[in-house]
């Protein structure tokens, strides 16, 4: 799988438009004839008005598909007129099914 995180700060007199935002991209389907894993969005613990936005794509080709698709151009402009976006990081991420905590 492959990850996608957006870190974004958000100016504190949009935060209601930048969430409402935020829910309705959420709520889209993803890209057609790609395969997002997961998506969600969050915010940073003890500093309001900073979030992350994050996705799991099942391979590459969904991802790239994703990142050249309307519906991300879209999410990127509302960040650009919403806030500022740090950092847009791409990385691998491995699943596993479960996983064992040794006490």
């Amino acid at each position: 799988m492959i990850g996608l995180e957006i870190r974004i700060d958000i100016e504190p007199g949009k935060r209601r438009e930048f969430l409402q935002t935020a829910d309705t991209l959420l709520e889209e389907n993803p890209t057609q004839g790609t395969r997002c894993m997961d998506r969600g969005m969050f915010e940073q613990h003890g500093v309001p008005n900073q979030f992350l936005w994050h996705e799991e794509w099942d391979d590459s080709d969904s991802l790239e598909a994703r990142l050249a698709s309307r519906e991300f151009r879209t999410l990127l402009g509302a960040l650009r007129v919403l806030g500022k976006t740090h950092d847009i990081r791409i990385a691998n991420v491995e699943r596993r099914s479960s996983l064992e905590i040794e006490e």
